[in-house]
């Protein structure tokens, strides 16, 4: 069998109903829901597991912390050239290294995709007055201990077209080709009410093709 991931996702739509006496609340399903919600599966055909420190977030059975900066901008969440899975983590705690934890936290992460200016003929973002700029789309807001998982296709089998117009899809992190005409995840802590933090999340990943 190829080299492959088990992923599972769930979540519980909880709705609080306030007691006659008192202040207690007990907490059901939302009825309007009428259940949890989940999915698995298996993400298959990656390459290996070899990937560089940098690159896929773990290493020989080690893992390797990412600073995600407080400054604008962020970081860039793997080297990679390209990347089939992102799992990516705000671990709740202070960056100190690559290996070991700071001090607890209940600062956010916030990942998002760069998507490049437009410059020339490539793809990137440009202003509606047609101002051309870096731009971020926010992809999750991360709680301490939160996760996020990302299966993708696209690199893996060279699909290129997503819309009517050919070549209007880009693979995450697919650095392939100038850095102009690339998408990457980034990550930045923020204070829980979305203000400047004033130190910087571990960030735990791992990101594969």
């Amino acid at each position: 069998m190829a080299d492959h991931i088990h992923f599972n996702v769930s979540a519980t739509p909880v709705e609080e109903l306030a007691h006659e006496q008192g202040s207690d609340v007990t907490k059901i399903v939302a009825s309007e829901v009428g259940t949890g919600l989940g999915g698995s599966g298996d993400s298959i055909g990656l390459a290996d597991f070899s990937g560089a420190l940098t690159a896929q977030g773990y290493k020989d059975g080690a893992v390797g912390y990412l600073d995600a900066p407080l400054a604008a901008v962020g970081a860039r969440l793997s080297s990679a050239s390209a990347g089939d899975f992102f799992f990516v983590k705000n671990t709740g705690h202070r960056y100190s290294s690559a290996t070991v934890l700071g001090d607890v936290t209940t600062d956010c992460v916030m990942v998002a995709i760069r998507i490049p200016a437009q410059t020339g003929s490539n793809g990137g973002w440009e202003k509606g007055d047609g101002t051309s700029e870096i731009h971020y789309i926010e992809l999750a807001w991360l709680q301490p201990g939160q996760a996020v998982v990302l299966p993708l296709i696209a690199f893996n089998k060279s699909l290129t077209t997503f819309g009517a117009n050919t070549g209007d899809l880009t693979a995450l992190n697919d650095n392939s080709g100038a850095d102009t005409e690339s998408a990457f995840l980034y990550v930045r802590t923020f204070q829980s009410t979305g203000a400047s933090a004033v130190d910087s999340n571990a960030v735990e990943f791992l990101a594969v093709t």
